[in-house]
Formats: C-alpha cells, sequence, structure tokens
C-alpha cells in the first residue's frame, strides 16, 4: 500500500510538472534545467561503475531544502523524499530502458541543516551507453526537481569508473575541486592498474559576442607536466593537486577519454571575492574601462565605482550587482566545461539574455528561444555539442550578424543600470 501511493504521488507530481513545461504536443520544453531550484530539494549526483554488472549513482541534498513536518509537537520531523530515475538513450529517446526509485524518510526531533549523502545502485553492463533523469520529489513540498546525467559504460578509461573521495571519504560530486582538498582516487574495476597524470596550465578567454567570429585554434594536447599513480590492490591512492590548471587522469595515453579535474578561482561557483567580480563584466564594459578595473591596485573602489557610475546610487547598483552575479553564478553551475561556465558561449547568452524561455534539447545540439516559440519577433540561439576528452559540457554558439542589434540592446540596457529580461 505504501509503495503504490508513492507511485501515485509520482504521476500526479510528473503530470503537473510536464504540463507546465511542454512545447506543442510533442517536444519537451529543457528550460527547467537551467534555472534556480530555489527553495526546492535539489540533489547533486554522480555515477560511478564498481562493477561489470552493475553502477551506482551518489547523492547528497541540503535538509535546509526539504520541508519537515509532524502532526503534534510529540512527534518527529519527518521528511519524505522520493528519487525516481529513468534511463533512455538519447535526450531523443521517449524509449525507457529501465527505471526505478528510491525513497529517503529522514525523521528526527529538532531540524537541524545538515547535508545528507546516500547512494543506489542500477543494473549496467559493460558497453552500455545512455542518459539517465532523475527526479526529486518532496512529498511534504508536493514539489519535483528534474536533472540529467550522462552514463557512459563502454570503456575502463571512461572517467565515470573512478570516484573521488575527500578527507571524510565522502564522494565528490563536481569536476571542479579546491586545490587545498586532500582528495583520494578510487577505481573498483581497475585495482592494480596505473594511472597517467596530464597536468595543464591553460588561460582559456571568454567567449566573443554572438555576431563575431570565434578563434578555430585547434587544443595542444601537449600537457606541462606529466606524473603516474598506482592504484594498487585497494584500488585508491591519494591524488595531489595543483594550484591552478586542471588535471586529466587516464589508464590509456593511446585514447583521449579520462578522468578531468579543474581548479577554478577560490569559492567557484560561487562570486564571492571582489576578485573575481571584475572580470564577467567584460561583456559589458568598453576595453578601456576593462583596463581601469584589471590594473586599478584597489580593487574593490574600483569595481564599486563601476558599478555605481551605471546605476547612479549605491542602493541601485547594490540591486544590479546582485543580478548580475546570480547569472554568473548560475552559468558557472550548469554550463562549466574546461573554463568557469560564465565565459561559455551559452554561459555568455544567459548572463547578458537571461534565461530562455524554451530550451530544445537533442543529442548533437540546444536550440534557446527568448519569447513565444513561434513570433517572428522570438530570438533563438543554436549551439552545436563538442567532442570535448575533457568534458561532455561543452558547446558551441552558431554565430550570426544579425545578433548584433539585439546584444548592444541587452548590453545598453545593463549599462544604464538595467538588469535585461526577454519576456
Amino acid at each position: 500500500m505504501k509503495n503504490a501511493a508513492l507511485v501515485l504521488m509520482l504521476f500526479v507530481l510528473f503530470a503537473s510538472f510536464f504540463s507546465c513545461s511542454s512545447i506543442g504536443k510533442s517536444q519537451q520544453n529543457y528550460a527547467f534545467l537551467y534555472k534556480s531550484s530555489g527553495q526546492m530539494v535539489d540533489p547533486e549526483y554522480v555515477i560511478y561503475h564498481h562493477h561489470l554488472d552493475s553502477s551506482k549513482v551518489y547523492f547528497k541534498m541540503e535538509s535546509s531544502k526539504i520541508l519537515y513536518t509532524r502532526k503534534n509537537k510529540a512527534d518527529f520531523f519527518s521528511g519524505k523524499v522520493l528519487l525516481h530515475y529513468e534511463i533512455v538513450k538519447d535526450i531523443s529517446s521517449k524509449e525507457i530502458i529501465d527505471s526505478g526509485s528510491f525513497f529517503i524518510h529522514d525523521k528526527v526531533k529538532e531540524v537541524k541543516d545538515k547535508i545528507i549523502y546516500g547512494d543506489f545502485s542500477f543494473s549496467a553492463s559493460m558497453g552500455e551507453v545512455g542518459l539517465m533523469k532523475i527526479f526529486c520529489a518532496d512529498q511534504n513540498r508536493n514539489s519535483m526537481v528534474e536533472k540529467h546525467v550522462f552514463f557512459n559504460k563502454s570503456t575502463f578509461n571512461s572517467k565515470q569508473f573512478f570516484v573521488i573521495r575527500d578527507h571524510k571519504d565522502k564522494p565528490i560530486f563536481t569536476n571542479y575541486v579546491d586545490s587545498t582538498s586532500v582528495l583520494t582516487i578510487e577505481s573498483n574495476l581497475n585495482k592494480g592498474k596505473t594511472l597517467f597524470v596530464r597536468k595543464y596550465q591553460r588561460k582559456f578567454p571568454i567567449s566573443p559576442p554572438p555576431f563575431t567570429s570565434s578563434s578555430n585554434t585547434p587544443f595542444n594536447y601537449s600537457p606541462e607536466s606529466n606524473s603516474e599513480i598506482s592504484l594498487g590492490q585497494s584500488g585508491k591512492n591519494s591524488l595531489g593537486l595543483p594550484f591552478d590548471g586542471f588535471l586529466h587522469i587516464q589508464l590509456d595515453t593511446n585514447s583521449r577519454s579520462g578522468l578531468t579535474l579543474f581548479l577554478f578561482s577560490p569559492y567557484f561557483p560561487d562570486v564571492k571575492s571582489v576578485h573575481q567580480m571584475i572580470p564577467p563584466v567584460r561583456y559589458i564594459c568598453s576595453r578601456s574601462e576593462y583596463n581601469k578595473l584589471i590594473n586599478s591596485d584597489l580593487e574593490k573602489s574600483a569595481i564599486d565605482y563601476f558599478w555605481r557610475d551605471k546605476t547612479g546610487s549605491k542602493d541601485r547598483a547594490r540591486e544590479i550587482i546582485r543580478k548580475y552575479y546570480s547569472r554568473v553564478e548560475n552559468a558557472n553551475e550548469h554550463f562549466t566545461s574546461y573554463m568557469e561556465g560564465w565565459k561559455t558561449d551559452r554561459g555568455m547568452i544567459s548572463v547578458i539574455y537571461g534565461p530562455p524561455s524554451i530550451v530544445s534539447k537533442l543529442s548533437d545540439r540546444e536550440v534557446w528561444v527568448y519569447g513565444d516559440e513561434n513570433n517572428i519577433n522570438s530570438l533563438s540561439f543554436v549551439f552545436s555539442k563538442m567532442k570535448n576528452p575533457f568534458t561532455d559540457n561543452d558547446y558551441k554558439l552558431q554565430r550570426s550578424p544579425m545578433y548584433k542589434s539585439s546584444w548592444y540592446k541587452a548590453v545598453d540596457a545593463w549599462r544604464s543600470g538595467r538588469a535585461y529580461w526577454i519576456q
């Protein structure tokens, strides 16, 4: 009876969720994937192939995002979260290959903020590649958040045959880490093997405006340095980190696939320091303004003056700063690839134009629409998925001179102290 109630709850949530996010009658609108979940519980996930015939999904969630309730003061508080997954071949496929559910019931005498860790296993044989859609439903709040996680079990060199753990033995859920972290790399299926670690120290420029052509300079795959790590019979070893750049970790250097760890600025993906605030304003300032900012000995005074000059007052500057950098942080969270999310093509568009109204996703591209789907005045951007050995989150904008007027309109709005937004 309990399982039946869970299935019914999930069905009701699915029905309401998808009815609000469809495009026409046949195509799904995935714009919700790139928007903040607000106060809804929104777990992080990472896949680890620990056995030949099964794999594991680690997750973590903030208890502060879960709604805890109780019927009377004598009862414990109860938080109820349902995780449901569906595996499909790719984003365009409607056939569900496998599915399953995992229920989390957290009962506490006193509600306190904490991180809830857990995992669940699913069947996956060697050679399989697919997309896992994970739905997180808060039963008490009657809300749901969907996320997509690609999985690749085609080769032992795949990044998901490894899991990175912190000093508390908890999994790392992002491909960017802090250089001060003490990390352990683990691979149950690669015990006793040697890993080759390539260190890259590269500085990547920000994306140029959408109406200009971008550089197609080939990436130089020769690393700045090389080292080796033996996993030993335990399948584990400590992992030293550089102060910047990124590490590409491989079983076979004849292949370009492997696990990559990126080291960006402190606090990433959040923007919490003055030093982090200056580079993202390059999109909306002139070259001379930007040179003054980066060459100033008083960074805080310089960036404060920049925003105050655009808005005319401290209060308006404070508000526009909050809006601009919230978009930068959102871009970092969703679009980070081999460089910070705000520097990428999708990050640039999301920072300047705001979140798109409609996102269509195919296996090889994304189409963003600002405005109504079939309105001639709507603005559309097409991003092509790139083959990149360091990340599966690399997309390149199909640039066009047609974007010039809309770009300058958006930039002028920001420079006038107004957050640009296309309805």
